[in-house]
């Protein structure tokens, strides 16, 4: 839940800057490119500290 918590979070600092600016005539792309750079990057880092950490809770 913590996770999912972040995540909308990161998602929300990233683009409500965007729509609010005037001057970008076009957003749609910029959205959709923030989305998916957004979700792999966190869901991969997450995976990737999950994965770290049972490791290291084995190794005990």
């Amino acid at each position: 839940m913590k996770a999912a918590f972040r995540y909308l979070l990161i998602m929300a600092i990233c683009l409500v800057p965007i729509t609010f600016m005037p001057y970008i005539p076009e957003r749609f792309p910029i959205v959709i490119g923030i989305v998916l750079a957004v979700t792999i990057a966190y869901w991969g880092s997450y995976a990737y500290i999950e994965k770290k950490r049972k490791q290291q809770d084995q190794d005990r």
